[in-house]
Order: C-alpha cells, then structure tokens, then sequence
C-alpha cells in the first residue's frame, strides 16, 4: 500500500505532549495519526500502520532489544517512508547512532520546539522527491558566497571580513548611497576567528542555538547575530570548542535559507574539514572564493577542494583569489600552470601587506577602515565592487 503524502503517525505515550505535537502537525497541513504508545508496544500491528504513513514520528527509549528489531522491520517495509525518533534528553550518542544505523532519518530530542520539527520533517520531505522535483537553492534572493583556504594560513577569513565591510559600507559622494545589507556567518565552530578580527566577543548565541536545536527564523537571529559598527552582521563561532559532529544539517538548511531573504550577501567563513551538516551550505552557495597562493602545494589543494564544492554544485560560480602577491607584469610558466589547473584565470590579486595586516588583527578592525588608503584595503573594495555589479545592486553602486 502506498502511503498517504503529507500523513503522520505520531506514536508517543505522554498524551499531553503528544496533543501538543498533533496540533502543531495539523496546522502546518499533515493529516495525523496519533497512538500514545511505542513502536514495540503495538503487538505485531506497527509494521501494518507505519504503512498507511509516509512520515512516522516515534518515541524511542531503546529499553530493550525489542525496540529495534521492530524499528528495523518496520523500516525496511516502508522503503520511501520518512522515520523520526524523538528521544530523552538522556540518550546517549551511540543509541543514537545505533537507530540511525537502522535507516531512521533524524534523531531528535523529545523536547523539540514543535515549528523546528515541522521544519525538518519539512526538509526530510523536499529530500526524498528528490531533485527533479525541487530546486537546490534557497527561495531567498541574496547572494550566497563562501570563502575557503586552499592551505592554512592562506588568508581566508581576513579576505572574508574585509569584502563584507567593503560591500557594506555606503558609496558615493559624502557617503550618502545606502551599503548592501551584508552578513557575515563564521561556521569554523571550532577554530573560527571572525570575532577577532571584527573585536566582537562571543555573546553565547551561536552555541545555544546548536545545543537547542532552535529553528533560526528571522526573530531568532536577530538575538543571535551581532551588529558591527560597519553595518555588518556577525554570527560569531562559539569560544567553546564544539564537536562538528554536534551540528544538525537541518538547522543549518534553515539558517542559509533566512539569511538569504534577508540579506543582499551572506558570507560564509567554512572550516576545512568536510563534514555531513556542510552539504546543505555547498548546495546552496551563489559564489565561491578561494583564497590561495601560487605554490604548487597550494594550487593542487585548490584543486581538490573546488572538485569538491563542485560535486554538491555544478553551477558554482568559483573566483580564485590570489592573497599576498602582486600581479606580476608578466605571466610565469608556474602561474599559467595554476591557471590551467584550476582552469580559470587568475584575475583577482590581494598585494603583501604585513604591516597593514598585523595592525588591523591586533586593533580587531577590518583593513578596510584601519587604513582605507593601503594597496590592499583598495583591493578589497575593487572585489567588493566586482560582486555589487554582479549581483546588479544598482542601489549600492557607486556614481
């Protein structure tokens, strides 16, 4: 029997906490089905009711064998059908692993804010028709845009704070044109240094919302993300280290997508490391920057990330930035070698400027203001420019 889309079971034995998710179910347009019980419970009749469902949300306690073996069967007689569990907020990582390993899509604490689960099941559903069926992109009209390092220490986050506040501050005579309305989101959760760099302490929120499973809407992130003096947005990383493991991929989803309704760019400071919660960031991106030198250590990392990025995006639009180099006069053979690696030209040039550089680290003041007149602060706001025209901003665009 084919399940009935848009159909939940909800299998949960608080009946004052199962009403409450049945309601919230209800208003966002499911047909519910509500049993206070457990998937072991149910005598032999869970296999035949998951059926009739194409998502089921049940209680997992794991107290005994039985419930998995029937989380198991039930799974494998539903192919297509989308299974929640909702858990105690005692339960441990490895039980969780150990249902997820069973084919169950999200483990999720039973205490969840009812608008964030829909919010997944939301996600879940869009996955499963697959990508004939729906777009990649978020349904915002900004401007995605992540800067990456091909190596260590290659200038990644510097180049990303820096171009945020070039394409936010005002142009024009007298500064009067209104800037983009810019972002900046630094996802490196455990060695990220935005903050630093734009002297913004970590104010917690960041951290809680991982730990809360919250769902970033609009009024949530305006207690998240905090206001620089450029006018730009920060969602500073966490002071405390934070297992990447612990970060769910719908709540980042969530978050890419409200940023891009309501900014004009979101910049995304990644971490190196690649893991399951940054695919939905990959997919999602407009452009993508990597900062690099011309070394041939440099130039092959470049390679392989971009390959990367480019697996979850076919369309990424990809700029290499070359940081800590002038643009030579003329071309060398090892430079054209990085240009046909890489297979673009290398037309974006961020000159060496350690002074400029140390200064504006140390003050915790973007370049771009530090000293507005240097080489390098003038190359950033060309690059801002560059993406101001390219995304057709005619409001910020200088006269």
């Amino acid at each position: 029997m084919s399940p009935n889309m848009n159909s939940t079971l909800l299998l949960f034995r608080d009946p004052a906490r199962s009403e409450t998710i049945d309601k919230a179910l209800r208003l966002a347009g499911n047909t519910v089905h509500t049993e206070n019980s457990t998937l072991s419970a149910m005598n032999g009749q869970a296999v035949e009711l998951v059926s009739k469902h194409d998502v089921v949300i049940f209680e997992a306690g794991l107290d005994d064998a039985s419930d998995l073996a029937v989380i198991e069967a039930s799974v494998d007689a539903k192919e297509t059908g989308i299974f929640v569990a909702l858990t105690p907020e005692d339960f441990s990582v490895s039980k969780a692993q150990m249902l997820k390993s069973r084919g169950v899509d999200e483990v999720l604490p039973d205490s969840i804010d009812t608008d964030y689960l829909n919010k997944v099941i939301e996600n879940l559903r869009t996955a499963r028709r697959g990508p004939n069926q729906t777009s990649n992109v978020g349904l915002g009209s900004g401007r995605l845009m992540a800067v990456v390092q091909s190596t260590g220490g290659s200038g990644a986050t510097t180049t990303a704070v820096n171009l945020a506040v070039a394409l936010a501050a005002k142009k024009g005579r007298f500064s009067k044109t209104t800037g983009a309305k810019v972002a900046v989101l630094d996802l490196d959760v455990q060695f990220g240094s935005v903050g630093v760099l734009m002297d913004l302490e970590d104010s917690g929120g960041f951290l809680e919302m991982i730990e809360s499973a919250a769902v970033p809407d609009t009024n949530y992130l305006k207690g998240v993300l905090q206001s620089h003096s450029s006018g730009v947005d920060v969602l500073v990383a966490p002071k405390q280290m934070v297992p990447v493991s612990d970060i769910d991929p719908n709540q980042i989803t969530t978050l890419i997508d409200v940023m891009r309704t309501t900014y004009d760019f979101t910049i995304v400071d990644l971490p190196r490391a690649m893991v399951e919660w940054l695919e939905p960031v990959h997919s999602r991106l407009d452009d993508l920057i990597m900062v690099a030198n011309t070394s041939v250590p440099s130039m092959r990392q470049a390679k392989r990330l971009i390959d990367i990025y480019r697996e979850d995006n076919i369309t990424l639009q990809t700029r290499v930035v070359i940081n800590g180099e002038n643009k030579p006069l003329i071309k060398s053979e090892q430079i054209s070698e990085g240009e046909k690696l890489l297979e673009t030209k290398f037309t974006t040039w961020l000159p060496s400027n350690t002074v400029a550089a140390r200064k504006s680290a140390d003050l915790g003041r973007p370049i771009v203001l530090n000293k507005p007149g240097s080489d390098i602060a003038k190359a950033y706001t060309a690059l801002s420019k560059q993406y101001i025209a390219k995304a057709g901003q005619s409001n910020v665009i200088a006269a």
